[in-house]
Parts: structure tokens; sequence; C-alpha cells
């Protein structure tokens, strides 16, 4: 039943205060959907770093393609999809939890910083040392610029352009995945226009991806100068 019933047999209503207490403890559960999701996307990069590592380690050729990179290809994409989701679900059953809030964009750092780090062993030739660094030091740099400010009451939300970055970020590993996996053999072994056409929106990306990490580690900077100046902490 929905209410419970006196001795005269009559029914009371459930307690608001009940309900409330249900709803922060459904949101603030470790294994609601959205953090169910967020736990899966870790587990998915962990496969995605076994089948990328896989290659560094080794080549196998399926007609003339390379289906470990293809399978990590998919994982990557399956794990985008549950960052998708997540943030979906979490902002429609209003389930935004500490645990979310705190795994999501830590679990988002290490399948694109580790997917960079991994692609210099399997795409050389596209994906080089420094380019890996880079990402990286963006992502620490507004992770420490959002700690600094938020343990002094000021508020750092995420900005458009890092959306931005993400999203680019999220199209340029399964695009050097997959031109590695399936169009560079053909483009090594004599000119292929599928293959250079391939190539050359590849490197479009990876330039892309650049652009909007450079771009948007500028707009967090000065937005956090901003912020300390009107906060009086600068």
């Amino acid at each position: 039943m929905d209410g419970t019933a006196d001795p005269g047999g009559t029914t009371k209503a459930p307690s608001p205060t009940r309900g409330i207490r249900l709803r922060e403890a459904a949101r603030e559960s470790l294994w609601n959907l959205p953090n169910q999701l967020t736990i899966a996307r870790l587990i998915l990069s962990v496969v995605f770093f076994v089948l990328l590592a896989l290659e560094t380690h080794g080549t196998v050729f399926l007609w003339g393609t390379r289906p470990v990179l293809n399978a990590s290809c998919l994982v990557f994409v399956f794990a985008v999809v549950t960052d998708f989701l997540d943030g979906y679900l979490a902002r429609k059953w209003e389930l935004t939890s500490t645990f979310g809030r705190i795994a999501d964009p830590f679990a988002d750092k290490i399948v694109v910083c580790g997917g960079f780090v991994m692609l210099t062993g399997v795409a050389p030739q596209l994906i080089e040392p420094w380019f890996a660094v880079v990402i990286m030091f963006r992502e620490f740099l507004v992770s420490g610029l959002r700690s600094f400010l938020e343990s002094r009451g000021v508020p750092f939300g995420s900005a458009f352009s890092g959306k931005v970055k993400m999203l680019v970020q999220s199209i340029t590993i399964p695009l050097v995945i997959l031109y590695e996996a399936n169009f560079a053999p053909l483009r090594t072994a004599s000119s292929h226009g599928l293959a250079d056409g391939v190539y050359w929106i590849t490197v479009a990306f990876i330039v892309l991806t650049l652009l909007t990490t450079v771009y948007s580690s500028v707009g967090y900077v000065q937005r956090a100068v901003e912020l300390l100046r009107g906060s009086g902490s600068g």
C-alpha cells in the first residue's frame, strides 16, 4: 500500500519527508543508472587500452584489415555513448550525485588522455608523443584551476569550448583507429583514392583537435583570472 492504516481504518498519506529522503538516497546511490554507466565507461576504457596495447606488441591482419584495432574502435564508441547517456539521464531524472560529479569527468579524462597516449604507439606517424602531452597538459591545467577556484568557493563549471573540444577529440580518436585499421595498408601499398581521402580527413581532425584544445585552454585561463580578480583573491 502507498499509505499506512491507522486503528480507525483510515489510510494516512506517505510522509513528504520520507519521499524526500528516498529521492536523496536514490540520487546519492552508487548503483543508480547514471553511476552504473560511468562505472561501465571505466571498465570499457580498460578493455580499450588492452586492445590497443595488443596492437603495439604485434599486428594481426585479416582480409587486409586489423581486426583488433576495429574492435578497439567499437569499444571506444560504446564508451562515448555511455558518456552521453549518463549525463542525459542524470539531468532528466535529477540523479546528479557526488560520485557522478567526481567520477564522470575522471572517466572522460582517462578515456581521452589514455587513448591519445596509446595511439602514439599504434599510429606514430599521425599521433606523436608531444601531441599526447599537449592533451594531458590541458586536462591537468583545467582540473587544477577548477580545484583551486572551487576550494575558495568560486564556481568554475564547464565552458562551451570545453564541450566542443571533447566532441572533436571523441571523433578524432576513432578516426585515427579506423584509418590505421582499414586504410593505412592500402595507402602504403599504392596510391588509393579512398585511403588518401580518409587520411586527409583524419589529419584535418587531428589539427582541429589541437586547435580546440589550445583554444579551450586559453579560454579557461582567462576566465579563471577574471574570476580571481572579481573575488578579490588575485
